[in-house]
């Protein structure tokens, strides 16, 4: 998603000052880590020079934070008021001595240090080359954690600047109910008593500035995003807002006009022959998918006739694939296998006793693009590779690689000799295919231990986009609707596994929705047991852990914590996990299959 979900709160990480923050350690900036980097805290922290950015954060009577233009300008710049209001969360890592050595060694955890609501931000011109932008509290709207909270709560990066993170509003709501509940214990440890006080009154007004944050972000985004009054106004050019309703309010059937984009020339007098030739199929892609991918789809078009859709099993690579042409008869799914090692396996062989040439339906296909070309019929053909670095492309894929590559007239050199007299089954006279220039080749490749990587002469001739989904998309996908608590169990869960390549996919979504829609013909007593079960069959056992791998600790850690907030629901996963946590400790690797 490229924008701010309207409603949830924000965050970025900050360098990590112990002592309450108050600049203690930077008398020793050269020595003490901070997380800033070594070179900033050799020329200005360990002069005196006090130009961190974050040493203000917690200050008592001003407090502020400063934000360098190359994080946050890209969103600012042109929505200056969208901070105004909205809750601001502030983390980083944890630091112990000596020397601010981090107290995890293998992917420390991110701790929350306290929070803003927001009053106003503006622009700190230094000079004619370098802008800060100060963010600053409401008096009474800022509060710091007795001590430094693990950051357990789901967040996302936000397409346009990866400084800010998007966080889940209910998950704050809980993470500050978990932390009053600490500050009540019998041995509170509290910097000093004010703090106590401001993180009190934080807690029991936070549900209120949700509220208000995202009544102001509706009412930006109805000022920015603005339809005209009359239909003869001619159309203007406005910018996007930064917030969005999320997917769920967006309508997948909105009727679009059903018209055929034919191939256009391009400016050089080549053609282009679009991946996406309804309007429908785009509005499609941008609301299931993301504008983004769109975007890339469409550059595709332009630029290259490979497109590799790269991902972990399970994101939808290939349902993206199936949609962008809608057409059957022009579109064609191959499935590679594991043992393809020539040219053979793709297109087919000669037949040793009649001398005819056997195609696969691949070969065929190619035969089919090629009789509409010289009809004349310039509609786009495509061809699916379903898990296309199975096996090595360059091993069976060359010729088509090479021949697709030369242009549109060079008939000769688009065709290949496939030998034998004749093409079995295929009308056409002789034993050579022609590469239309009209067909598109797209590709899935996975991103795990049983591919192959693609050597640079694919990756030249080819485009790839990455593909990524975030739970709550999922859930979306598969039109499934679960309750906050649910979907934050998953959430939260895909955060810890996905350094595991175990997250929550598209197919263990569309495997909840069946479950939910026969729990009694599978005697679960609610929703829970059903996702109980799938995420034990379609996730955990993804997992595997070694004995003595440094990462599995923090691991762990995270894991019987999640089984803390969600065990008592979902008890089959937390009964796993307790008997990884036991093997481990025994000596014993944990893999599932």
């Amino acid at each position: 998603m490229s924008f701010i979900t309207i409603g949830n709160a924000l965050g970025c990480t900050i360098n990590s000052h112990r002592r309450g923050w108050d600049g203690s350690i930077c008398k020793n900036a050269e020595t003490w880590n901070c997380s800033a980097k070594q070179q900033f805290r050799t020329d200005y922290c360990q002069q005196g020079d006090p130009r961190c950015y974050h040493i203000h954060i917690f200050e008592e009577g001003n407090p502020y934070c400063l934000i360098d233009d190359l994080g946050i300008g890209w969103l600012l710049e042109p929505y200056p008021e969208v901070l105004n209001n909205q809750v601001l969360l502030f983390w980083g890592k944890r630091f112990q001595e000596p020397r601010g050595i981090s107290d995890i060694n293998a992917r420390p955890k991110d701790y929350v240090f306290g929070a803003y609501r927001v009053r106003s931000v503006s622009p700190q011109k230094i000079n004619e080359f370098k802008t800060l932008w100060k963010i600053e509290p409401y008096p009474d709207g800022w509060a710091r954690f007795q001590q430094p909270y693990i950051l357990t709560v789901y967040y996302k990066s936000i397409i346009g600047g990866v400084y800010l993170k998007e966080v889940n509003r209910v998950a704050v709501e809980n993470m500050f109910e978990k932390a009053a509940e600490q500050a009540h214990s019998p041995h509170p440890n509290w910097h000093s008593s004010k703090d106590a006080e401001r993180f009190e009154y934080f807690h029991s007004h936070l549900h209120e500035w949700f509220e208000t944050a995202r009544e102001d972000a509706l009412k930006l985004q109805q000022n920015v995003v603005r339809p005209p009054a009359y239909r003869s106004t001619p159309p203007v050019t406005v910018p996007r807002s930064p917030f969005v309703d999320g997917l769920k309010n967006y309508d997948v059937k909105k009727t679009v006009p059903q018209t055929v984009t034919p191939s256009k020339p391009a400016k050089n007098g080549s053609a282009i022959y679009p991946l996406l030739e309804k309007e429908s199929v785009k509005e499609k892609l941008k609301t299931v998918y993301s504008k983004e991918i769109l975007d890339a789809v469409m550059t595709v078009s332009l630029t290259k006739n490979i497109l590799i859709l790269a991902g972990n099993p399970g994101v939808g690579k290939s349902s993206l694939a199936i949609d962008l042409v809608e057409d059957q008869d022009r579109k064609l799914i191959v499935p590679v296998g594991s043992t393809w090692r020539g040219r053979e396996d793709l297109l087919g062989y000669v037949n040793p006793i009649s001398n005819d040439f056997e195609p696969t339906d691949f070969t065929r296909f190619l035969c089919k693009a090629e009789t509409a070309w010289r009809k004349n019929d310039k509609r786009t053909f495509m061809v699916i590779f379903e898990e296309f670095n199975l096996s090595q492309p360059e091993y069976w894929f060359a010729d088509i690689l090479v021949r697709s590559q030369y242009p549109d007239d060079q008939e000769k050199l688009r065709m290949i000799e496939l030998g034998g007299k004749s093409i079995r089954g295929v009308t056409s006279t002789g034993s050579k295919v022609f590469i239309s220039p009209a067909i598109r080749f797209v590709a899935t490749i996975n991103n795990d231990h049983t591919t192959l990587s693609l050597s640079p002469r694919v990756l030249d001739r080819a485009s790839i986009i990455d593909m990524t989904l975030e739970p709550r998309t999922t859930l979306d996908r598969a039109k499934l609707e679960l309750d906050e608590q649910q979907i934050m169990s998953i959430e939260e869960l895909d955060v810890l596994l996905k350094y595991k390549n175990a997250m929550f996919s598209l197919r263990a979504a569309e495997s909840l929705k069946r479950c939910l829609d026969n729990l009694q013909a599978l005697e679960m007593n609610s929703s829970w047991d059903a996702l109980d079960t799938v995420l034990l069959q379609q996730v955990l056992t993804k997992v595997r852990l070694m004995v003595g791998d440094p990462a599995n600790d923090s691991l762990m850690q995270g894991l019987e914590e999640w089984t803390e907030s969600y065990g008592k629901y979902l008890r089959k996963c937390a009964s796993l996990i307790n008997g990884w946590a036991e093997a481990l400790k025994e000596g014993r690797d944990v893999i599932q299959a």
